[in-house]
């Protein structure tokens, strides 16, 4: 898997300043906040975490030595003044998480809704306007009605869009696994795929705001052998197959954010 699904994270500024949601369910600020922003952009940069290239999960330690190269605090008093040399130690959390818990639905579709070029239209929308606010990208980025009825969608809908929005109007998550489900035909590997998205979520939650590269790390050593998340890309493994995840992750990765397999698959057809 690609660490965010569909490649290593790195934050876009558009939508970064209004999108801080304090009060909400861990899940949503970690979206959000811990991201500095939505969307998500996808970058060749850094480990591809993707389930078909392990995502991460190598043993718990290959990464690196456990911290020697921090001192261990006997310069300053007490040891106070002293670095423990583990910057992640509450990043990712450690207990396992049970990412079946986590919420899914199936991927609502109305292909023909949205056409490719619209899909560039709303990418240049975010590229060249970074301080747009959300209500700005779904009118002046997606300005087809029809379209962007189906790209944006309720969390609380019997079925999910690509882009879900709480109760407020708010942008609340991204359904990655609407695409997976799609390409591969089957459900329950699209559930298991959003599952273990948002499981590295939940467990980078206590990730600084904004701290893009540790974030990615974070997730990353999440999906490790014994992480948080381990059970979770396990599953992913063994519901949709090695084969199978491979081929749905190409073929929902976008060429620069996330949400383009999501709209692709959903909203304009052209992904099985």
């Amino acid at each position: 898997m690609k660490q965010l699904g569909f490649g290593s994270v790195i934050v876009a500024t558009a939508f970064a300043g209004f999108l801080v949601l304090g009060g909400c369910a861990q899940r949503v600020t970690s979206y959000l906040d811990n991201e500095g922003g939505f969307p998500i952009e996808t970058s060749s940069s850094g480990s591809s975490g993707k389930v078909s290239d392990g995502g991460g999960k190598s043993s718990s330690g290959s990464s690196g030595s456990s911290g020697s190269s921090g001192s261990s605090g006997s310069s300053g008093s007490s040891g106070t003044s002293g670095s423990s040399g583990d910057p992640n130690a509450t990043c990712p959390i450690q207990t396992p998480i049970d990412a079946t818990t986590l919420p899914w639905k199936a991927p609502k579709k109305a292909v023909g809704a949205c056409t490719t070029a619209q899909l560039n239209a709303l990418i240049n929308y975010l590229d060249t306007n970074a301080a747009a606010t959300y209500d700005d990208v779904k009118t002046l980025g997606v300005p087809d009605a029809t379209c962007r009825a189906c790209v944006f969608g309720l969390e609380s809908a019997t079925t999910w869009a690509p882009l879900l929005e709480d109760g407020a109007g708010e942008l609340a998550a991204l359904n990655v696994g609407g695409c997976i489900a799609i390409a591969t035909a089957n459900v329950n590997c699209g559930k298991a795929y959003q599952n273990w998205f948002d499981c590295r979520f939940e467990a980078c939650a206590d990730c600084p705001a904004g701290a893009t590269a540790q974030m990615n790390k974070c997730m990353e050593d999440a999906s490790k052998a014994g992480g948080a998340c381990d059970p979770a890309i396990t599953a992913v493994e063994t519901i949709c197959g090695a084969s199978a995840i491979g081929t749905a992750e190409t073929a929902c990765e976008g060429t620069k954010y996330v949400f383009e397999g999501p709209i692709k698959a959903q909203c304009i057809g052209g992904i099985p």
